[in-house]
């Protein structure tokens, strides 16, 4: 049960003594009794020197060191110190050459208390629990125990195991790690969908693992010059070790034929055929072909290219490239349409997509620029109601009322309700005169404008008219309905007044004209009116 307590865990971090080291003589320097300072455990790599660290905390002249003893939790001893007797190694002949105490014994009284081990080239023997112990008087004996844990730094390579195209999964890569302690971790990092095995090994050195990974996937045609990466992790590395690895798969030639645009007319130059080919290992011969098995004569062969140097009818076939590798062969046909006359609709495309790309161009520039106007200009308005506010807030109220509305149209005098009367023809209606376009003046009837009767050509029948001031502006009347508008005034009294005769004559007369007539237009044939100047 002592033994298992004192083993401490395997795997530790590498500043993880040195900080137990601190805080233990932080610890120890606060205590009252003297104690042992050791480090839990030590790793030290295998040919290389560990140092074992052991010291007796506090320093004082009151406690004497009377010696220094080194032993394994075996029982057996490994070093010894006396202050009058010096070092003292079981094995002289080994242990002479492979231990030391690193400052005990230097001369220093200070130095008694200091009891560090160092065991040069390490060996895996070596490896195991230590204990570090203090003879002192009068305190009597001090000890502590640390794990001395031997690693070896393994070495690693990767490389890429050649395959031929198979459908079942084999490996194409293997990744090795030799001669760690304890064993690597070793994972694949990759993006095709492969499986990795381990195997584990004794290594070179006694006590030592060689690790080996095989990376398996079913090796195609794609897989081909993939880069995956073998990733290595162990205690021994400050950062996991990364192996990039090309992977190798021998296929036959994958070829297609490209340089056809589907323009090749009769007269055409310089026409071209490319043989492309994929393949591993690289292809050892080309050789071109027509199903027919005639040649064109126009067409040169020239390894992987096939020139036609004038398009001619014997072009209009199928041509086949055939390729071949250490692993097989692979074949590609493209057919060949000869025409009469160049082909102008893959140019109108090339154009149509040209100016598609150009539109989207500008109605995209057109769009953005409209969003940062529209932007701009609310920015504009919202400082400009921002001021509008100030200004409102420091000066006058800005709400004024509305001005009245001004009548559009005067006032017009209202009709007498009753028309005079005329007789009969108070209801025949008035017909608009018919007017010919085709027909001359001469030969149809045209609409007379009337004047008013004077006083002298009052007792005849009176017509409805405009008066002879300037031209006539009064209604054309057909003959046909002058009877109509005729007023019939022999039943009157002759002795009425001019005035009582307009008014029967035309009530609207007397309600536009004057009321008083001047004398100096009495007896000439005419009134002034209202009318007159409308």
């Amino acid at each position: 049960m002592a033994r298992a307590a004192a083993l401490p865990p395997s795997r530790l971090s590498p500043t993880l003594p040195l900080l137990s080291l601190l805080l233990l003589q932080l610890r120890e320097t606060g205590a009252q009794d003297m104690q042992v300072q050791v480090v839990p455990e030590v790793r030290g790599q295998l040919g290389h020197t560990a140092e074992l660290p052991c010291h007796l905390l506090p320093h004082t002249q009151d406690v004497n060191v009377t010696q220094v003893t080194w032993h394994r939790l075996n029982g057996v001893s490994v070093a010894a110190f006396h202050p009058n007797f010096g070092t003292h190694f079981p094995n002289q002949q080994a242990s002479q050459e492979r231990l030391a105490f690193v400052r005990a014994g230097q001369g220093a009284k200070a130095n008694l208390y200091d009891a560090t081990l160092a065991i040069r080239d390490l060996r895996l023997e070596d490896e195991g629990n230590y204990t570090c112990e203090f003879a002192t008087f009068p305190k009597g004996t001090r000890s502590g125990v640390t794990l001395l844990r031997v690693i070896a730094r393994p070495q690693n390579r990767a490389e890429a195991q050649e395959v031929t195209l198979s459908l079942d999964p084999v490996p194409v890569a293997r990744c090795v790690s030799t001669g760690g302690r304890p064993p690597a971790q070793i994972t694949w990092i990759s993006a095709l969908e492969g499986q990795a095995r381990d195997t584990q090994e004794p290594g070179p050195q006694q006590g030592t693992v060689t690790v080996t990974s095989r990376y398996t996937v079913v090796p195609l045609g794609q897989t081909d010059r993939v880069k995956i990466t073998c990733r290595v992790d162990h205690e021994s590395f400050q950062e996991p070790e990364l192996l990039p690895v090309i992977l190798s798969v021998r296929y036959p030639p994958e070829v297609s034929i490209s340089g056809y645009d589907d323009n090749w007319y009769l007269g055409r130059s310089e026409a071209t055929l490319n043989c492309d080919v994929r393949s591993n290992p690289e292809p050892t011969g080309y050789d071109w072909s027509t199903p027919s098995g005639i040649f064109p004569a126009s067409a040169v062969v020239k390894g992987p290219q096939l020139f036609v140097y004038s398009v001619d009818r014997l072009v209009n076939t199928t041509f086949i490239c055939t390729v071949t590798n250490a692993v097989g062969t692979g074949r590609a046909e493209q057919v060949i349409l000869v025409r009469e006359r160049p082909n102008t609709a893959g140019a109108g495309a090339t154009g149509g997509i040209i100016g598609g790309i150009i539109a989207t161009v500008i109605a995209t520039a057109v769009a953005v620029t409209g969003v940062l106007i529209c932007r701009q200009q609310q920015k504009e308005q919202r400082l400009q109601g921002a001021e509008e506010e100030e200004d409102d807030l420091e000066g006058p109220p800005s709400y004024q009322p509305p001005t009245p509305k001004v009548k559009a149209k005067l006032e017009e005098p209202e009709m007498p309700s009753q028309l005079f009367t005329l007789g009969a023809s108070e209801h025949s209606p008035l017909k608009t005169p018919y007017f010919d376009a085709g027909v001359s003046c001469t030969e149809q009837e045209m609409p007379r404008y009337h004047e008013l009767p004077t006083l002298e050509e009052r007792p005849g029948p009176l017509l409805l008219g405009a008066t002879s001031l300037g031209s006539p502006i009064g209604m054309p009347l057909e003959p046909s309905g002058m009877e109509g508008v005729s007023l019939d005034l022999e039943d009157e009294e002759e002795g009425e007044t001019e005035e009582n005769y307009l008014d029967k004559i035309n009530p609207i007369y007397d309600t536009l004209s004057y009321d008083s007539p001047s004398d100096s237009y009495q007896g000439k044939g005419f009134i002034v009116s209202r009318a007159m100047y409308v």
